[in-house]
This record gives structure tokens, C-alpha cells and sequence, in this order.
């Protein structure tokens, strides 16, 4: 058994991978505890992955119980620094696109610190300076990035470090008895845009009413901060409700309309489902284009029938082959068997 600490914060589908490889490590025999925002604690303990303090207790909490690998949010530069300083084994977790994102000058990573204060700090901590704010993935012992080398498609040749494990999806949960609330066997179209307020309702609200006439069946699924009752005039053929567990949803889908965060895309992927992404803003336009460039789905543009795409893509036995091939290509547990590589 190895001590393993996790170092995150509360950004949506970056969490729900985290808990589903601290899941995993624990039925394996490993101790996990997180490091992160207060509101993120129930989430985590639910799974059994103790809550062990705030970002600025990351030194102390280091120190505070045996800890052989450090797992850090790259997002998280002046953590990812502090974990470098500590002497143990880090991982960065990448839960966007590498080559494409992460590595960027334009990385999200800028969100937690520009270089003048990553800097600072790491002077503060004994450690030399970097160039560029990406660089400090590069100092980790291990990049474990939550998708697939076909879907990241790198431009160029990767370092050796950077290990795509593909999706890691939470399982059922407490959804595990859910079945489909309708009575018959037509096509199921699932949509989820999100857990976190990006103003998707009035694109929920589309995807209703195109399909309000069609021969299929709509499941919405919403995030906690929106209320399934406030939607209005649902259609006999849809139902929108409180968020349920992708692992229970999407195996009855023939298509699933996503914003294209990479959490929702690794879900499909883990399932054989093809996409209709719907872009709602920061990465997600870029990872749309990667899935269709990957042929698991299609990209709605401003001047496309919404109807014609969703049904297109049911009846798109192309793209059914190319999500059931990737689906069957994935490993669950490469994620845990690359950070026990790393513990010998």
C-alpha cells in the first residue's frame, strides 16, 4: 500500500475523474487524501478519499502523513511547485488536451499564476525559475493525461513522460438502478451540458424543441445549480432531471449532445456513444473539433439544422463503429497502473 495525496480545486469535469482514480487506487489497497477547496471535502469523503486541507496547507499536509506521490491539478502551478519542492513523487493531472491546451502559451494553467508570480514563489522555495508557466509539467515525474493519443493527436512527438491513460469515468454510483423513463425502445438522446453555470439553459431549451415532433426520446440531465422544474413546456417525448451519473445513462443512448468538456467526451468514449457537441465556451470548441476529427461525432455550427444533425448522427453507422472500436480499444485501470508504475 502506498500513500497517494491528490491537490485539486472546484472546476467541474476536472473533479469527477479525480474521484474516480482515487476510487480505484483504494480498491487496490492504496490510502488517498486530497488537497483543495473546503466545498470539494464531501464530494471526495463520499468515495472514501479523506479531506486533508486547503491548497495553502499543501507543504504541511506533505509532511503530515507518509506521502509517496503527490497527483497535482496542473491548473495548479504554485502546487505543482510546492509538490516539486517537497522531494516526493509528482504527477501532473491533465484533464484537458495536452498538446493542444496544456502545453500552449495560451494554457489554462495562466488561471493559477502568470510566470512573474510562479516565480516568486518558487524562489521562495529553493527551486530555479522556468521560462514559460507550461514548463512546470515538464519537471513532474509523470503526466497522466485523462484521454486518448488519437483524440489529443499531438503534432509532434511527446516526451516520454506523458502517459495518455484515456477516459477515467466514475461508475454508476448511486445511480446504478436508473433505466430510461420511457416505455418503448426508440432512440434515447441523452444531453448533459455541464456541471457548472456556463447559461446553457437556452441550448437545452433547442435541443427540446428540435426534437419535440421526432420519434426519439430526450433525456436532459443538469448540473445542482439548476432546477429540472424551471423548465417549462417539456415535450411528451423528453424529461429533464436532476444530474445523473454518466456510467448509468449513456450505455441505453444512441447519441449524446454535449457542451464537450473532456470529462463528458471521455464518458461517451467509455460507453461507445457518438457525440453532438454544442460548444458553450472556454476549451470546448477545440475539443468539438478534436471528436470530429476523430470521427466519434459532430460539431453544430451556427448555421446548422439542429434536428437533421442529432438524427443524422443516430442513423450514422460510421460513427457507431468508430465509438464501439475506440470504446473496446480503452483500459479502465491505466490510469492506477501507471501511478503504480511509478511506486515500483
Amino acid at each position: 500500500m502506498a500513500s497517494v495525496l491528490f491537490v485539486t480545486w472546484p472546476g467541474g469535469g476536472n473533479v469527477t475523474p479525480l474521484v474516480a482514480l482515487g476510487a480505484q487506487l483504494i480498491e487496490r489497497g492504496h490510502d488517498v487524501r486530497v488537497v483543495g477547496s473546503p466545498a470539494l471535502a464531501a464530494r471526495f469523503e463520499a468515495d472514501g478519499i479523506a479531506y486533508a486541507g486547503t491548497e495553502e496547507d499543501l507543504a504541511a499536509a506533505i509532511e503530515r502523513a507518509p506521502t509517496a506521490v503527490v497527483v497535482v491539478d496542473y491548473m495548479l502551478p504554485l502546487a505543482l511547485s510546492v509538490a516539486e519542492a517537497s522531494g516526493r513523487t509528482v504527477v501532473a493531472y491533465v484533464h484537458t488536451l495536452y498538446s493542444a491546451q496544456a502545453m500552449t502559451d495560451h494554457s489554462p494553467m495562466h488561471m493559477g499564476g502568470d510566470l512573474d508570480t510562479v516565480n516568486a514563489r518558487r524562489a521562495e522555495l529553493g527551486l530555479e525559475p522556468v521560462v514559460r508557466v507550461p514548463d512546470l509539467i515538464d519537471r513532474t515525474d509523470l503526466v497522466l493525461v485523462t484521454t486518448t493519443a488519437a483524440l489529443d493527436a499531438p503534432a509532434h512527438p511527446v516526451p516520454g513522460k506523458v502517459t495518455f491513460v484515456g477516459p477515467i469515468v466514475e461508475g454508476k454510483g448511486p445511480n446504478a438502478p436508473w433505466e430510461p423513463p420511457f416505455m418503448d425502445d426508440a432512440p434515447l438522446v441523452v444531453v448533459a451540458m455541464g456541471t457548472t453555470p456556463m447559461g446553457e439553459e437556452e441550448v437545452i431549451v433547442r435541443v427540446l424543441d428540435a426534437l419535440a415532433d421526432e420519434p426519439v426520446h430526450v433525456f436532459v440531465t443538469v448540473g445542482e445549480h439548476l432546477d429540472p422544474g424551471d423548465f417549462q413546456d417539456v415535450p411528451d417525448n423528453a424529461v429533464v432531471a436532476s444530474y445523473v451519473r454518466h456510467a448509468a445513462v449513456l450505455p441505453y443512448a444512441s447519441v449524446f449532445v454535449t457542451h464537450a468538456g473532456l470529462s463528458g467526451i471521455g464518458a461517451a468514449m467509455s460507453c461507445g456513444v457518438p457525440m453532438v457537441c454544442m460548444p458553450l465556451g472556454r476549451e470546448q470548441p477545440d475539443n468539438a473539433a478534436h471528436v470530429e476529427a476523430a470521427g466519434l461525432g459532430r460539431t453544430v455550427a451556427p448555421d446548422d439544422d439542429l434536428r437533421t444533425v442529432i438524427l443524422d448522427v443516430i442513423a450514422d453507422n460510421k460513427l457507431h463503429e468508430t465509438a464501439a472500436h475506440t470504446r473496446d480499444a480503452l483500459d479502465p485501470a491505466a490510469g492506477v497502473h501507471a501511478i503504480e508504475a511509478l511506486l515500483g
